[in-house]
């Protein structure tokens, strides 16, 4: 028995659909673990200190902050890779559908959040300084 082509090639393309959406939001959050891990080394420890609370292990996250870094631009990449390759395959007449807004919009702000994380010891991070030594008085 055999089956036919067209239902075949939805269920690959919803696999494809959700593997993307799977990959876009762990680039979401691995981007997010980006800018946390570099808040971890001076912004975050002085802000919980000025609210009264403390968080001892975050000295271990900062120091890895370039290995969590490169891995949500590699997760990035590979997201949007994959969408380009999906969105030149559909244009090029074949039958598939185009990629998911949902997908496009985790990887676009992955990507403002990974550049906020690249950002963050020259501009970010000073600024930030500057505003909690000012509320401490």
């Amino acid at each position: 028995m055999t089956t036919s082509s067209g239902f075949g090639s939805r269920r690959q393309g919803a696999d494809r659909e959700a593997a993307e959406a799977t990959l876009s939001w762990a680039a979401v959050a691995a981007a997010g673990g980006a800018v946390f891990a570099w808040a971890a080394c001076c912004v975050l420890p002085m802000s919980l200190a000025l609210a009264g609370l403390g968080l001892g292990g975050l000295s271990w996250f900062a120091g890895q902050r370039t290995w969590i870094t490169l891995a949500a631009l590699a997760m990035i990449g590979v997201g949007w890779l994959m969408t380009w390759r999906r969105a030149r395959m559909c244009r090029a007449g074949r039958a598939c559908a185009a990629p998911s807004r949902l997908a496009t919009g985790l990887l676009g702000a992955a990507t403002v959040l990974v550049l906020l994380a690249l950002a963050w010891r020259p501009i970010v991070e000073p600024w930030a300084l500057a505003l909690i030594r000012g509320a401490r008085g």
